[in-house]
């Protein structure tokens, strides 16, 4: 079925009696329903639905009183995608509702990718990106970036939260503390076995801090797995005292001082509506429907696309016209 309209609707599609429509919608297929999906796109192989466009918005739902285009779990999402069954429902009061939500008991619920900008932008007036999780909040794979400050929230007795800030260095180091105690002015201290795996182990440092009267303390000799403590001067406490190691990361190489960069993230340009003279031909509007369909045709399974290429046993085939033989 085709249908043409210069003003309103292409192809008006109905199930129910009397729906609801809202005033001025005006589209190429329009499907309405009053408790029903408006419109619903299905495919075995190949996408559900496909949306398209040179200038404007390719896809675009809008939730009123429920959902846009599918709904998992309640009214007011605009946007609903599920890959195979849903994922779990979002705990410790975290909402269920969204402009877009994607969910999947196996798969990431959301993707973004991009060659030459970020893969998914976060903002708001309040929180560009939160994220929770029963295991970590946030993984990160390669170098992570801040411009502001880093901080944790601590509880405070009073009820409150308040921020503690972290340090920064212009170098990478791990750090590890502990106690240990003089016998006759000298004792040894036996890195972390852990610690001594992450740093690399020729280039540390170690500052100490006696916990009683004495004279003094330095580091007499320093191992790649141990260090020796004695008193100055000869002396022979036998107190405790307190140090703390820093270590160069021994998995980051070529790692610069105060290393030059670019904060400013490439994003693309507000695009703009193209002038009515730059309207697309037919002979661009057949070839961007025909990559459209190449895509298409190369995310299909493998199964599928045999499918296609095999004749339906139900086809009738022309068989060749009988060569007239001489009597």
């Amino acid at each position: 079925m085709a249908g043409a309209s210069l003003n309103q609707t292409g192809v008006y599609g109905q199930v129910e009696d009397r729906p609801l429509i809202p005033a001025g919608l005006r589209a190429g297929v329009l499907g309405v329903a009053s408790t029903q999906p408006g419109l619903i796109g299905f495919s075995r192989a190949g996408d559900g639905a496909q949306g398209a466009s040179f200038t404007g918005t390719a896809v675009r739902a809008v939730s009123f009183f429920g959902p846009g285009v599918q709904s998992i779990s309640g009214a007011l999402t605009g946007v609903s995608g599920i890959s195979g069954t849903p994922g779990p429902t979002p705990t410790d009061g975290l909402p269920t509702t969204a402009g877009v939500l994607g969910s999947s008991d196996e798969q990431a619920g959301v993707i973004g990718v991009s060659n030459r900008t970020a893969g998914v932008l976060g903002f708001s007036n309040n929180v560009g990106v939160f994220g929770a999780g029963t295991n970590f909040a946030g993984v990160f794979q390669g170098d992570l970036l801040v411009t502001g400050t880093k901080s944790a929230a601590v509880p405070f007795p009073d009820g409150t939260q308040r921020a503690l800030f972290c340090m920064e260095s212009p170098e990478l180091w791990f750090e590890d503390f502990g106690m240990a105690k003089l016998k006759r002015g000298r004792a040894v201290v036996r890195l972390d076995a852990d610690f001594a795996k992450v740093i690399k182990r020729g280039d540390y440092h170690v500052f100490l801090t006696p916990e009683g009267d004495c004279r003094g303390l330095f580091v007499h000799r320093k191992t790649a797995n141990r260090f020796e403590v004695r008193e100055l001067t000869g002396g022979k406490s036998n107190i405790r005292f307190s140090y703390r190691i820093t270590g160069r990361r021994k998995d980051i190489r070529g790692q610069r001082r105060f290393p030059k960069i670019d904060t400013h993230l490439p994003l693309p340009a507000t695009p703009t509506r193209a002038p009515r003279q730059g309207k697309a031909t037919a002979a661009a509007l057949r070839t961007f429907i025909a990559g459209l369909e190449r895509e298409a045709r190369e995310r299909a399974p493998k199964d599928a696309r045999k499918a296609r290429r095999t004749p339906s046993p139900n086809r009738r085939t022309r068989r060749p016209a009988r060569r007239a033989t001489k009597q």
